[in-house]
């Protein structure tokens, strides 16, 4: 027993000290993060925007030596590279993937500093859906129209988070009467149940 126990604190101790692999977790929504504390990688979101994804995380070394390389995939399995960057504010890094494909996609940041590499936790996100959800005009003045092939719960929140219009509406397209919305900015979401989609965005109104 004795051996056993020594040769798996062995096998643990030389895993551990080579870190470069944190197991994969996916989370499902529309803001992705990860906790990836002990890990010179840690704070990795990711957040669907206008059709893009938007990666962030925040590192701890911030060498001249330093690269971080986004990979993404379409299976979780195989990741190819989409960018690199060395700019740092703060600690803090953003990319944006421009024009990622249509579908589920999975991200992570490669982070390489010298002769070791460390890998973020891989998040899932669908920037681009398959599945039409769209609203406008935006700028809107007395009328917003909401476009989906499935059914969408709307809501439009005032800055303290206070509901002042939700409606269920189904699939197809639908007018809504905003006239009553005094002139401002407000935070118009639409969740879209059966596709596990759900976008957040701000609505002006004049």
């Amino acid at each position: 027993m004795k051996r056993v126990f020594l040769a798996f604190f062995a096998c643990f101790t030389v895993l551990a000290g080579f870190g470069q692999f944190v197991p994969a977790v996916i989370v499902p929504g529309t803001l992705f993060s990860a906790d990836t504390s002990g890990f010179p990688l840690h704070g990795f979101s990711v957040t669907e925007r206008d059709n893009k994804a938007v990666l962030r995380w925040r590192a701890d070394s911030l060498s001249n030596e330093t690269f971080y390389a986004v990979e993404r995939s379409s299976n979780g399995v195989d990741f190819f590279p989409v960018g690199l960057t060395k700019y740092a504010n703060g600690g803090w890094f953003e990319f944006t993937d421009d024009a990622p494909p249509r579908g589920k996609l999975h991200y992570r940041v490669k982070m390489t500093n010298g002769s070791r590499s460390f890998y973020s936790t891989a998040l899932e996100a669908t920037p681009v859906s398959d599945i039409s959800l769209r609203f406008y005009p935006n700028p809107v003045d007395k009328v917003l129209i909401v476009k989906t092939e499935m059914g969408v719960d709307v809501q439009i929140s005032d800055n303290y988070g206070k509901a002042l219009i939700a409606e269920r509406i189904p699939a197809g397209i639908k007018v809504m009467d905003v006239s009553a919305l005094e002139p401002g900015i407000y935070v118009i979401t639409l969740i879209q149940k059966d596709s596990n989609r759900i976008i957040s965005e701000k609505l002006i109104k004049k």
